[in-house]
């Protein structure tokens, strides 16, 4: 075990700074089991090896990842799926109405408080997103030129959104939290922006009434839903590509430790706080065959912040 000293003390001898907030630390203490983990989880994070000469970053092994299997149930009956949804619902309903930029982005320029001197740069960072999105579709010999609606799953506050809409004619921009949309359309206005409709997600059945579209993106969204919740939207996003549509989406698929059981996480009682979930990367590949789907790209990426312990990608796929 690790104690929060621990962690505060890794920040500031390794990163040269406090922690982002006490939720991070916390965290940390409860996910990562010796100092030997939280030490290799520091020094292997982006942070810190770009604090590093060159030719001290060249001296530093890849971290490497444990090799025990992940225990995952996706399977759920109907009336199990529609529980976890609505935890999922319950736990960013929360969210929504105390720190609803935050959990966002967990930086703590976002918090509430600090939101009135940084709420620009907040809806700036969106067109990086935007920008990874195209760059990804480039390489595949794509562009979009040739998109007329996209769909944004996990829009939250609008921070993609409204720079997805100037890049495409229209866009849909779906989320499970209602404070979340209201922030979104409040955005929407203030921009003078008239291309994006919205909807909210609060049921299962919900995913089949979403319209059709070229393309759906979604980024740090997926990986905070139980992965029976993930693997339906995923086939449901995945059913509503028009044929040639292209899909660019993240997810961690594995966290050294990680086991789901529909049953005992529906025995728990948590409504309130911010969950990170995976879905194996074997199943995620079998379910893309499935829905008719060929991966373009697949690349590790850093949305799981400096968890060397958990693995994350981000795909690009298109239906056939």
């Amino acid at each position: 075990m690790i104690t929060k000293e621990d962690v505060n003390y890794a920040y500031r001898l390794l990163l040269g700074r406090e922690p982002d907030n006490e939720a991070t630390v916390n965290r940390y203490v409860s996910e990562l089991r010796s100092v030997k983990m939280l030490r290799e989880l520091f020094m292997g994070s982006m942070e810190f090896r770009q604090s590093l000469s060159k030719q001290q970053l060249s001296r530093l092994p890849r971290p490497q990842l444990p090799s025990s299997p992940m225990h995952v149930q996706l399977q759920a009956a109907p009336e199990q799926l529609a529980a976890l949804l609505a935890k999922v619902a319950a736990q960013w309903q929360h969210l929504g109405q105390t720190e609803p930029h935050w959990s966002v982005l967990t930086n703590d320029s976002y918090t509430q408080d600090n939101l009135p001197r940084n709420q620009t740069a907040f809806y700036a960072s969106g067109a990086h997103e935007v920008t990874e999105w195209r760059g990804s579709l480039a390489r595949a010999g794509l562009s979009t030129a040739a998109l007329t609606h996209v769909l944004e799953l996990g829009c939250g506050g609008g921070r993609v959104t409204m720079h997805l809409a100037r890049a495409v004619p229209q866009v849909t921009g779906v989320d499970i939290s209602a404070p979340h949309l209201a922030l979104a359309q409040a955005r929407q206005q203030q921009e003078g922006i008239h291309n994006i409709q919205w909807a909210h997600l609060q049921q299962v059945a919900a995913v089949a009434e979403l319209p059709e579209c070229d393309a759906w993106v979604s980024r740090i969204v997926l990986q905070h839903n139980p992965p029976p919740v993930m693997a339906h939207l995923l086939r449901g996003l995945l059913h509503k590509l028009k044929p040639g549509g292209v899909a660019w989406f993240q997810l961690p698929t594995y966290k050294a430790g990680y086991r789901f059981e529909v049953d005992k996480y529906l025995a728990v009682d948590n409504t309130t706080s911010m969950e990170m979930h995976c879905l194996p990367q074997r199943d995620l590949l079998a379910l893309l065959a499935q829905a008719g789907c060929e991966v373009l790209e697949i690349r590790e990426d850093d949305a799981v912040g400096l968890a060397t312990h958990m693995l994350s990608n981000t795909l690009l796929v298109q239906k056939r």
